[in-house]
């Protein structure tokens, strides 16, 4: 089975990642699903959204046992049912990851690398940030804004919130371990640190950030 990383972040916190090579069928024996689970995957019209939701789920049994499982609240955030642990979970073309832990903000982002994101940098990033961007690295670094932009969405919870105005990411080096940023509204405001891993043309940023 195509676990292709599996990192132990601290003693309650764990990531995992899964490459898609399997047919559904394959997938689908490698794990239980209760009857609403079936029934949201015979509601999908895309048989990569299957694998996708399939394999996610294949994930978090790996990780923390069997009898938990996903739900979404109403702002589409997954919450975990019959478990004291966070989720976090992202999924690009044909990887799925997976971020989980207890008493931690968690957030994950999966992005493949192409040029397109040349065409939508502006929608993303502040002018601040665009100047402090490494021309030897451009796309690369980008992409970690952007990755960590992603995260910072779902550690606030909530997706009505302003990229450029409302999401800070911090100048950093793209060869650092890790890098930082902040949401910034009226009604929330705090800062959190981000690490990242790149891997055959796919970049992985994630958050594991102790509660106050």
């Amino acid at each position: 089975m195509p676990l292709v990383k599996h990192i132990q972040i601290n003693e309650t916190c764990q990531l995992a990642l899964w490459k898609i090579t399997e047919e559904l069928e394959d997938l689908l024996a490698c794990v239980y699903l209760n009857p609403t689970e079936k029934a949201r995957i015979d509601g999908f019209g895309s048989m990569a959204r299957k694998k996708e939701f399939v394999t996610t789920r294949i994930l978090l049994q790996k990780l923390l046992g069997n009898g938990i499982f996903i739900e979404n609240n109403e702002h589409g955030k997954p919450l975990l049912i019959n478990s004291d642990f966070d989720i976090s979970i992202s999924h690009s073309k044909h990887y799925v990851g997976v971020i989980v832990g207890e008493n931690h903000d968690l957030a994950l982002d999966i992005e493949y690398l192409s040029d397109r994101v040349y065409r939508i940098t502006k929608k993303f990033m502040s002018e601040d940030e665009m100047s402090s961007i490494f021309e030897e690295d451009k796309q690369l670094h980008i992409y970690q804004h952007w990755c960590a932009k992603e995260c910072l969405i779902k550690l606030y919870g909530k997706k009505d919130v302003l990229l450029v105005d409302e999401l800070k990411i911090h100048p950093f080096h793209p060869a650092q371990s890790s890098f930082s940023g902040e949401v910034i509204r009226n009604d929330f405001s705090n800062k959190y640190d981000f690490q990242h891993l790149s891997f055959d043309s796919f970049l992985m940023v994630w958050c594991c950030q102790a509660r106050n």
